[in-house]
């Protein structure tokens, strides 16, 4: 065999051997998915203002360039930052097809829950749960918006469902005793907000919710150790309105009487509410 051919085989084996460079568009391309893998792994890990701050300085390297992957991103931090309607209108020119689809239908259904159109929302994020990964919202805007149907198995089984991939159970207890008190079940909102013995020291939000259902029971709210003046004279006012709401009117202006009594300074939001008959 020549010398020319036996060049020539080495060469064709090298060239077999060592796969072909991307082009230099193709390498920027990666590149720019790989930032914006950055940007959604700083949204999923909690990381909002780095996730924002990568968005901007993605923008101004690629002025007039929106990859649907990046405007899912943006959607993404609206979600987290709050605002589902937001969300849905920063990615409503994304088509629900193809690898974005659940991710698109999630931010629609959120959104649909958000703006009150609860049917639509129910089908919406049901159809989430049943063909895509559902998360936590989805649960959590799913069990509102049957409750609001009055579909309270229902929404009591996606609560549940919420409560389990929640980094706030909290939130969703709260949610879901919410709910419940909207339908009347104050017994059933009770005992979700009831915190076990050794768990940790109710939230806030629970506490408030707590003192509106003593005073829809008629009950007053027992003052803990560690309430200031101020605080204890918001419980009170709570309860009051629990009270109201139950239609207790002695026990709320009792109440209302005795927030005013406690609180440190004049207050005239205090006041006006304490004039509500």
């Amino acid at each position: 065999m020549s010398l020319l051919i036996l060049s020539l085989l080495a060469l064709q084996s090298v060239s077999a051997a060592s796969p072909a460079q991307p082009t230099a568009e193709i390498a920027a391309a990666i590149r720019d998915e790989q930032d914006i893998d950055q940007i959604r792994a700083a949204i999923v890990s909690g990381r909002l203002d780095d996730a924002a701050a990568l968005i901007g300085i993605f923008d101004a390297a690629h002025p007039g360039s929106q990859p649907a992957s990046l405007v899912l991103a943006k959607g993404e931090l609206a979600l987290e930052e709050g605002s589902a309607a937001k969300a849905d209108e920063l990615t409503r020119a994304v088509p629900a097809s193809g690898p974005a689809r659940c991710s698109v239908e999630r931010i629609r259904a959120l959104a649909m829950a958000e703006r009150g159109q609860t049917d639509a929302a129910i089908d919406s994020l049901a159809g989430v749960t049943e063909h895509c990964t559902a998360d936590w919202r989805i649960w959590r805007a799913l069990g509102t918006q049957l409750a609001q149907k009055g579909q309270m198995e229902a929404s009591r089984f996606a609560f549940t469902q919420a409560m389990q991939g929640s980094p706030s159970p909290a939130l969703i207890r709260n949610d879901q005793a919410r709910a419940l008190i909207r339908a009347g079940d104050i017994d059933a909102a009770a005992q979700v907000l009831r915190v076990a013995d050794g768990a940790p020291a109710p939230d806030r939000e629970t506490i408030r919710l707590q003192d509106f259902l003593a005073g829809m029971r008629g009950l007053e709210p027992a003052r803990a150790a560690a309430d200031s003046d101020e605080m204890w004279a918001q419980r009170l006012v709570d309860a009051a309105q629990g009270a109201r709401r139950a239609d207790h009117p002695s026990l709320a202006q009792a109440l209302m009487s005795e927030a005013l009594l406690v609180s440190p300074r004049y207050d005239p939001r205090l006041l006006a509410e304490a004039q509500i008959p």
